[in-house]
């Protein structure tokens, strides 16, 4: 069960009280006028895993100030239950998820598409991969109040003054870095794992998925990403022989890894752990100029359709969304926990550009994409990993791990497309 808990002013905020003007986030114009005679009630369900609702709450108390005909209640479940309760036919007006709801959301049926509800003015003002996040077959069903956990190069400051630029320079600076005789490297990362692999899939032209949301995995640029990584590894020897996530995260706070290939969610371990550290974006590809790409994820706020008919309620879930995720509401997300905004105008506050560490992550985050919502990727996180992991021990060429994960690719596909 969840726990609700009701946010809204005193009773007496809501005896006829006169409405004070709305406060409008600078950067995204509310698109409703709400009656103010009509008194609403809005829910919202969330699976916000950390202590996020003291923001949650302290932004809807906020918001009711400016709109004392609306209270707003806020019930806390946990991913699987959110899901359940909608698959079994509940929904209330909102639902505040990560990007990965989308998928489940959009086919019950029960919501409504967010680029039918909000402007294209409202739309633009957010960075591109926070809202490909929730988007599927080119149709917008989530708006992002954060925007994060990308991929990242983190160096030891003691060890690297800036990273290279350039996938040819910095290889050649990993080398001078490496000492395999005793154990120390230039780069860890988690070499077998798919989501490390991707980003060089875009850095080298291609992508996973095409636009009709199909494993695109038998590619050039595949290929091209497995050799990469199999280089680092076997020909360049900049990498340890073998390392998952948790030994990658320890040869660099054991200073033994000049460099590590991390997410931004362990930016605050890395701060504890005493090594002094910079972070940057990945360095572009040499052989085509492009920069890496990184998946990233967001929490979005979805709209059930039932209710929008009522032109009180639909104005006011409209308002509601437009603020939260807003340039108030990401600035309150930024000062409370360093999380990373999906808003072009709060990516470019001063909070961000005076610290370096954020300024390094927001800057790789500019050229992530959104983590696809579509089913197929299911399919693709299951068939990259084979492939890979026979790159990473020579026992296979890119090209032919290429074709290799593409047919397993299709093979899942047609297996969960017979499936009742």
């Amino acid at each position: 069960m969840g726990l609700a808990l009701t946010v809204a002013l005193s009773g007496l905020l809501m005896m006829g009280c006169a409405s004070p003007p709305r406060s409008t986030p600078s950067s995204t114009a509310l698109t409703s006028t709400i009656p103010v005679a009509d008194v609403v009630k809005l829910v919202y369900w969330e699976e916000e895993a950390d202590d996020g609702d003291v923001v949650l709450d302290a932004l809807a108390a906020e918001f009711i100030r400016a709109h004392p005909h609306i209270t707003v209640e806020r019930v806390h479940l946990s991913y699987e239950e959110l899901l359940d309760r909608v698959a079994h036919g509940a929904a209330p007006d909102l639902v505040r998820c990560i990007s990965e709801c989308t998928g489940p959301l959009s086919a019950s049926g029960r919501f409504q598409p967010a680029d039918t509800l909000f402007d294209a003015s409202f739309l633009a003002a957010f960075l591109p991969g926070a809202l490909e996040a929730a988007t599927l077959q080119g149709t917008v069903w989530g708006i992002p109040d954060n925007y994060g956990n990308s991929l990242l190069l983190i160096y030891n400051r003691n060890l690297v003054a800036e990273p290279s630029a350039d996938t040819d320079a910095w290889i050649a600076q990993l080398r001078a870095l490496t000492r395999a005789d005793e154990d120390r490297w230039g780069l860890a990362y988690h070499l077998e794992e798919p989501y490390w692999l991707i980003p060089w899939v875009g850095g080298f032209g291609g992508w996973i998925l095409d636009a009709a949301e199909r494993p695109t995995l038998d590619s050039p640029a595949v290929a091209e990403a497995l050799r990469f990584v199999r280089r680092l590894r076997h020909e360049d020897q900049v990498t340890p022989p073998r390392a998952d996530y948790d030994v990658a995260l320890d040869y660099f706070r054991q200073g033994r890894a000049a460099c590590l290939i991390d997410g931004d969610w362990s930016l605050e371990r890395l701060q504890e752990s005493g090594v002094p550290f910079g972070v940057s974006a990945l360095p572009h590809v040499s052989t085509t100029g492009l920069l890496p790409t990184p998946l990233a994820t967001a929490r979005h706020w979805f709209v059930a359709r039932d209710g929008l008919a009522e032109p009180a309620r639909r104005a006011a879930v409209i308002a509601f969304v437009e603020f939260m995720a807003g340039t108030r509401g990401q600035t309150r997300w930024l000062e409370w926990g360093r999380r990373l905004p999906s808003l072009t105008t709060v990516a470019a506050s001063p909070a961000i550009a005076s610290d370096p560490l954020l300024a390094g992550a927001m800057e790789q985050l500019r050229w992530s994409r959104g983590l696809p919502a579509a089913a197929a990727m299911r399919c693709v996180w299951r068939a990259m990993r084979p492939g890979l992991e026979a790159v990473m021990a020579d026992r296979l060429e890119p090209e032919a791990a290429a074709r290799a994960m593409q047919a397993a690719a299709e093979t899942c596909l047609s297996q969960m497309a017979d499936r009742p």
